[in-house]
Formats: structure tokens, sequence, C-alpha cells
């Protein structure tokens, strides 16, 4: 895997994750605070809210727009994904976790 060709096509499909709430791309508002990518194709991601008190449901809304957007690069064959301060966070990445479990079986 070509690496660094790989995070470039990551970067390129984050870039039109839009926030729900704010209409503005993810990586322009400086939401995703991690970014790695193992030689095994495993993204782990951690993503932080424009405010805490964002509604749930749009929170979640981003959460899994940032998943299926990495699921569209072929190299991506596992994603550990983390929602960073929001007040339902832990629920949310349960949720996704699930969602990716479900998804993998």
């Amino acid at each position: 895997m070509d690496k660094e060709k790989v995070l470039d096509q990551i970067w390129e499909n984050l870039s039109y994750v839009i926030d729900p709430e704010v209409g503005v791309s993810i990586l322009d508002l400086n939401l995703v605070q991690k970014l790695e990518l193992s030689e095994d194709g495993t993204v782990d991601i951690e993503v932080r809210m424009t405010t805490p008190a964002c509604p749930a449901m749009l929170a979640y809304q981003l959460a899994n727009d940032v998943v299926e957007a990495l699921k569209k690069v072929p190299e991506v064959k596992k994603i550990k994904f983390k929602l960073l301060d929001h007040y339902m966070a832990d629920q949310i990445n349960e949720a996704i976790k699930e969602s990716l479990e479900e998804k993998a079986a």
C-alpha cells in the first residue's frame, strides 16, 4: 500500500464532509483532531464538534458522514472512530462502533 497516496485520498474524501449545523467542511473547521493510517489499512480518527451542545442527531450524522467518507477508500479495511467533546459522545461512539462491527460481520 502506498500510504501517502491513501492518506491523500482520505483527506480529499473528508474535505467533502460538511458539518450539518454550520454548513462548512470539517477540514475547514479543523474538526479532525487525529488521523492515523496503519499498514494493515486501519484508520484511527478523532473528530470534535463545533460545539459540545450540538444536537445529538447532527453529531451522529457528522460521525456517520465521516465513516462513510472513509469507507469509499478501498485500502481502508478497518475504522476506529471517536467523537470528542460532545455531551452524547459515549453513546454516539458506541453506536458507530456497533454499526461498523455489524457491517464487518
